[in-house]
């Protein structure tokens, strides 16, 4: 990953490269609110959804590493998945808890193999970043569940 970095930086410059990634980030949102409107319509459920993937845009905005902005949007892929998968009919609140867990654990261990790779680094702060966009991802599954 830190080869292809590196080769958009050179071509494009590092301005050039935050503005690509800040780019994916709101184009995958913008993607993302066209599908569930087209799909699940309901004013309330577009406004909670909306203000999820506003407020994973200012926590990605906050993170001063470009790269690591992504991964708000690869967690809560993640969330959503992995809630589809565990919240399961029976035993709803084991299942988020364990969904909960699983992010967690996830993000824990992301981080520190960060703290061991070269060139790399540990921050608690994007184990937090991480596990918001996790538990955005969870919300999701659960408000499109919800029909």
């Amino acid at each position: 990953m830190r080869q292809v970095v590196d080769y958009l930086k050179i071509r494009i410059g590092e301005k050039g490269f935050i503005f690509l990634i800040d780019l994916i980030l709101v184009g995958a949102g913008v993607i993302f609110i066209i599908i569930t409107i087209r799909n699940y319509p309901g004013l309330w459920r577009t406004v909670i959804i909306v203000g999820i993937l506003c407020t994973g845009l200012i926590f990605a905005w906050r993170i001063k590493i470009p790269v690591e902005r992504i991964h708000i949007l690869e967690y809560g892929v993640l969330g959503y998945l992995a809630g589809r998968d565990l919240l399961g009919k029976e035993k709803r609140r084991v299942g988020l808890i364990l969904t909960i867990i699983f992010i967690g654990l996830v993000s824990t261990l992301d981080e520190v193999f960060q703290a061991v790779l070269p060139y790399r680094y540990f921050d608690l702060r994007d184990i937090w970043f991480n596990g918001l966009g996790g538990i955005g991802g969870i919300v999701l599954y659960l408000l499109k569940r919800l029909e």
